[in-house]
């Protein structure tokens, strides 16, 4: 009897802060239902996770956020005098590397691209060659928050502002089952401006008590905006499927809420599994 071909699956991880806590439990259950990775493409936090995944160095990422208090959300924020952004992003950075070392993307064992977005010419760049680190970093971003990074004369950006969910770019790399995680459905109808909700990084609150504050409001306007261009852009090109955690109103620096997210991030894959399973082994 002649077995069935198994198809190549794509992950397209999208951007969102802390709320990407979420990707590493669909990955989590997507590989306990055997369900192979063959690309993984990321913008932002998706980047990292991308990443993280592609060297083979999920779990050890999971080990950490599941740990994390706010307390340590502080400490790996090194502020900036603000002409470019807030904060320079080299702790996160460092953290990042210390889980996955200095690989370059050959050494990847899942073929990945991170996205991120030239800021002078507003073009999407595809990240995929060189060092996964500085990838990332140029990835991660956020206009006004994090520094731009500059590499090979360009200034880059996350890479949310022209793609947040990099649906395309995973089928591009030549996915035939395309699975694409969108963070940020419901957090515009879950965000209020209470302060229980609100970044307890102690330097912003000083500087800014009145809410909101300078923080709630950029990343309110990142999660619009990317809300918008991820609707549009799945009108386009439309995933095989499409999960969507109900992350509730955690916001981008909310890494303390990292166990509730990757939990639900689980638990909204696993009601996918039986129709993924089936149209990836035909």
């Amino acid at each position: 009897m002649k077995q069935k071909r198994i198809k190549r699956v794509g992950l397209a991880l999208g951007g969102g802060g802390a709320r990407g806590c979420a990707h590493i439990g669909v990955i989590k259950a997507l590989r306990e239902a055997d369900i192979p990775i063959d690309f993984v493409a990321g913008t932002s936090i998706g980047a990292i996770m991308g990443g993280v995944l592609a060297i083979g160095k999920i779990e050890e990422m999971e080990k950490v956020l599941r740990n994390v208090k706010w307390q340590d959300v502080a400490k790996y924020f090194d502020p900036a005098i603000p002409k470019k952004g807030l904060f320079h992003g080299k702790k996160v950075v460092k953290l990042i590397e210390r889980i996955i070392g200095k690989r370059e993307f050959d050494e990847a064992q899942i073929p990945f691209v991170a996205v991120a977005t030239d800021l002078i010419s507003g073009q999407e760049v595809h990240l995929k060659s060189g060092s996964i680190i500085d990838a990332i970093r140029a990835s991660i971003a956020i206009p006004g928050i994090i520094t731009p990074f500059k590499k090979n004369r360009r200034h880059l950006v996350d890479g949310g502002a022209t793609n947040p969910l990099p649906t395309n770019v995973v089928r591009n790399l030549g996915a035939e089952v395309v699975i694409s995680v969108d963070l940020n459905n419901s957090f515009l109808n879950e965000k209020r401006y209470h302060g229980k909700h609100f970044t307890k990084i102690k330097l912003v609150n000083w500087l800014t008590p009145d809410r909101p504050n300078i923080i709630d409001i950029m990343e309110s306007s990142v999660f619009i905006m990317q809300n918008q261009l991820t609707q549009k852009n799945l009108e386009i090109d439309k995933p095989d499927f499409l999960i969507q955690p109900d992350l509730g109103p955690a916001g981008i620096f909310d890494f303390q809420k990292s166990k509730k997210l990757i939990d639900e991030g689980y638990k909204e894959a696993k009601k996918h599994i039986k129709e993924i399973k089936k149209l990836v082994h035909g």
